[in-house]
């Protein structure tokens, strides 16, 4: 049983039908630019599609957040601020009146956001709108951060997160479904990982109560 879709070292869970040639034509009519083909490629395989990868956006500092922007918007007719590109241009045009050729593709859980900037000077680039927190979570970069100078460098720099793996073992599987799902992800995503001696001992560990659990 496969739990993803791969694409590249990507593992995708969730996507719907690649988008049909009418609702490309509509993002692109709305955004007043073509769709670059390395989104398009994406967009097939990953339309509306969530995925546990980690950004690093520059904090502002000299130093990164990891950030997760895993909610990926998908090319169904779309209203309004609801996780489609078309309604989210539109809700960029109306709250934050983002100009055209700038398209907000993924989204964090909560408000931050990345675009594919192709305007003339933007060419290409991906960039993200990381929201402010409250002084007590910390300081933080604040606007449109530049993370990539293209869409396909930015799938590039998408990456598991060691300690993402480890709490998600230790906290998160508790079936032994989950397992399986756990070691796809990772035999996708991270294929070095059982050479890893922490997640290693960790998953190993996780078997071991997984199949007692079941026994008993």
């Amino acid at each position: 049983m496969s739990y993803y879709t791969q694409y590249r070292h990507l593992a995708l869970e969730g996507a719907k039908p690649a988008p049909t040639a009418q609702q490309i034509a509509a993002i692109e009519t709305l955004l007043e630019a073509p769709l670059p083909p390395t989104f398009l490629a994406f967009l097939q395989v990953a339309n509306g599609a969530w995925f546990d990868y980690t950004t690093d956006v520059p904090d502002g500092n000299g130093g990164v957040e990891k950030m997760g922007f895993n909610t990926f918007f998908s090319a169904d007719e779309g209203d309004f601020c609801d996780e489609t590109l078309v309604g989210e241009i539109r809700a960029a045009r109306q709250h934050t009146d983002m100009p055209a050729r700038i398209l907000p593709f993924a989204r964090d859980g909560g408000n931050s956001m990345v675009y594919l900037d192709l305007t003339e000077d933007g060419g290409g680039r991906v960039l993200a709108y990381v929201q402010e927190l409250p002084e007590w979570t910390g300081k933080r970069a604040h606007g449109f951060i530049e993370l990539a100078h293209s869409f396909d460098a930015w799938l590039d720099s998408l990456y598991i997160d060691r300690d993402t793996v480890l709490d998600e073992l230790e906290h998160s599987v508790s079936e032994p479904s989950h397992l399986d799902a756990m070691e796809e992800w990772l035999d996708i995503g991270m294929p070095a990982w059982r050479r890893d001696a922490g997640i290693a001992a960790l998953f190993a560990l996780k078997q071991v109560e997984l199949c007692a659990n079941e026994q008993d």
